[in-house]
This record gives C-alpha cells, sequence and structure tokens, in this order.
C-alpha cells in the first residue's frame, strides 16, 4: 500500500495545536514535516471574532514554517469538546437509523440537538445478529464553525473534521493492529480531560469510550500551587523530574490524590471490559500529555499491575530527520497523525 496524502493533519487542542504531513508506505509512516504551536488562549470558550483571527494565525504561521504547501486539511478537536458514545442498534434504513441515531443522542448530549453537528459511522456490521454498532459523535455547532472560519482565513480547504476518539480509532486499526489479539485500553491524557478506550484488537472496534475530567492542567495546578512555580517552570519539572524518586520536588506525593483518581477510573474500565465483555484488559496505550509527565507509563504500571506503552511507535517510523527529532514527541502527535492518514 503506497498512501501520498492530498492532505494534511491538524489537531487543534485546548492547550496546543499541532501539524502533521506524513506519506504511508508499505506500512511505514514517512514523516515529512511536523510542528506545534500554543493554540488560542481559550479559543474552544471565547466568542470573539479576534480569537478565531488569531487561531488562523497560528495556523497559517505553522504551515508557513513547514513550508506546507497542501490546501487541504483533516482536522482534529479534543473529545473534551465533542461528545461521544458508541451504540448497538437494529438493522434500519438510513431514515430510521439517523431517527434513533437522534433520539439517542439527545440522551447524552447535555444540549439541543439543533446545537450540534452530529456525526455516525458504522463501526460493525453484524449480518448474523442483524445489529450495528455505531459511533456518534456531536460537535456544538458554534466550535465546528469557528474551526472552520479559523481554516478558511489561513487560506486552507477542511476535507474533514473530527474528535481525537475518531482519528485514534483509524490510527490504531490500519496502523498498530495487525490481526492482533488481545484487549486494550488506550488512555488519551489530554490537557483537560482524559479519554479511555476499551479496543477489542481481534476486531479493532472500540466497544466503549468514557471521558473524565481529569488531565495534564490538573497535575500542573497542583505543583504551581505548592511549589509556587511560573507555568513555563512547573511544566519543566514535570518533562525532567515527573515521577522519577528522590528528585528535588516530591511530585508523586504532591499529584497523588489526582494519580489515585484517574486510576479508579482506569480500573473501572478494566473491570466493565472483564464483567460486560468477558475480556480480560492485557496491555494499556498511553499518549498525548503523557510525555509531558516523565515515567508516567511506567508510574500507571506499577500501579496497574499491567503493561503500559506509550507510544512512540518508533517500529511504524521510516527513520528520518523528522522522526528523530521529534521521537520522545510521538505521544502527542498520535491524534494528528491519525487525521494525516485519513
Amino acid at each position: 500500500m503506497n498512501m501520498a496524502n492530498q492532505s494534511f493533519g491538524i489537531d487543534i487542542g485546548e492547550k496546543y495545536t499541532r501539524i502533521v504531513d506524513l506519506s504511508y508506505d508499505n506500512g511505514k509512516i514517512n514523516l515529512l514535516s511536523m510542528g506545534t504551536e500554543n493554540t488560542v488562549p481559550n479559543f474552544f470558550s471565547d466568542d470573539t471574532e479576534k480569537s478565531i483571527e488569531n487561531q488562523s494565525e497560528v495556523i497559517a504561521k505553522l504551515c508557513s514554517d513547514l513550508k506546507i504547501i497542501k490546501k487541504k486539511v483533516n482536522i482534529i478537536i479534543p473529545d473534551s469538546q465533542s461528545f461521544s458514545q458508541i451504540l448497538e442498534f437494529a438493522k434500519l434504513n438510513e431514515k430510521e437509523l439517523l431517527s434513533a441515531v437522534r433520539y439517542q443522542a439527545d440522551q447524552f448530549i447535555p444540549m439541543s440537538i439543533d446545537e450540534v453537528v452530529l456525526d455516525i459511522e458504522i463501526l460493525k456490521d453484524d449480518k448474523m445478529s442483524k445489529k450495528n454498532t455505531i459511533l456518534i459523535v456531536a460537535s456544538p455547532k458554534k466550535i465546528v464553525d469557528r474551526i472552520e472560519k479559523a481554516a478558511d482565513m489561513a487560506g486552507l480547504i477542511p476535507d474533514s473534521l473530527e474528535n481525537e476518539l475518531s482519528s485514534f480509532g483509524r490510527f490504531f486499526s490500519e496502523i498498530i493492529n495487525k490481526k492482533g489479539a488481545g484487549t486494550y485500553v488506550a488512555i488519551n491524557f489530554g490537557f483537560s480531560s482524559t479519554s479511555l478506550y476499551l479496543i477489542d484488537a481481534q476486531t479493532s472496534l472500540i466497544l466503549l469510550t468514557r471521558t473524565v475530567k481529569i488531565g495534564f492542567d490538573l497535575f500542573l495546578k497542583e505543583l504551581r500551587f505548592n511549589f509556587e512555580l511560573q507555568e513555563s517552570k512547573a511544566i519543566e519539572v514535570l518533562r525532567t523530574l515527573g515521577f522519577e524518586k528522590n528528585t528535588s520536588y516530591d511530585i508523586p506525593t504532591i499529584v497523588s490524590p489526582i494519580l489515585k483518581e484517574l486510576l479508579g477510573e482506569i480500573s473501572k474500565v478494566i473491570i466493565h471490559s472483564k464483567e460486560k465483555y468477558a475480556l480480560p484488559v492485557s496491555k494499556l496505550f498511553l499518549f498525548s500529555h503523557n510525555n509531558n509527565i516523565l515515567s508516567m507509563d511506567k508510574k500507571l504500571s506499577e500501579a496497574l499491575t499491567l503493561p503500559v506503552e506509550s507510544l512512540l511507535i518508533r517500529e511504524l517510523l521510516i527513520n528520518n530527520p523528522v522522526s528523530q527529532s521529534f521521537s520522545l514527541e510521538m505521544p502527542s502527535y498520535i491524534c494528528a497523525i491519525g487525521g494525516a492518514l485519513r
């Protein structure tokens, strides 16, 4: 399979905006260019035109710095700015399915269905049981409009817009999982929230998704408050010391309540997997902001007594100057890579 993409990926996160341009050849990812800039503060909650303009400048600068001349782009938004649910439906015609989806969506979207953009994807069509497994993703219209405007002002043409769950699902099924076996939990450790995806490797299906309000920003706040640090210093301390023992800052003790809460949420998904699906979890994947906290994978592995792999994906990359210089940053680019693969 040789895939020279006509488009590239932009992951507009709450803290950072990341761009990836790549080609995919014979099971290997060839990273052509990658880069990060800070997302405009409060871009998702600020209703002003000014913040759209500022974000378009961030995107345009990244494209210019990285010498990206492609105009088509696949955009990823955070799970925290969307609502996702995986549901099973009896086989219906398109009209009936849309009606059923709208009714179900009403149950898990905390706003009027008319205020969101609804997207559905059939994950599995089971001929035997005559049932479809469907991913429903809904994003507030005003956020979709803001993102499309920012892209347009940066001179780009959005080819697609999806959330992190959708992007990671593609990345997992097309790149990581080659007829694997076992059950995994992917931990998308985000800025203001963490998403947990339960995956059946045999089918590459995400069986369950759950987003909890525990993210990198809580760890940052604890350090800033307890050690009276500026944000940039707190970020540096987490990156360079993290969960290592006997350091000048006792980070494990300070962040212990947050970590305990996060571990509790992960454990719930592991238990649910065993009880509901009779699938014991064999491994966990960690990506997104985890590379901002040293040894987070080791810490989670110790606590959960299961292997936890930080998605550095070295064995999947063609060795070149881009993959070398971003080798330690790779977990934070997973969703942008998934977008670029579209």
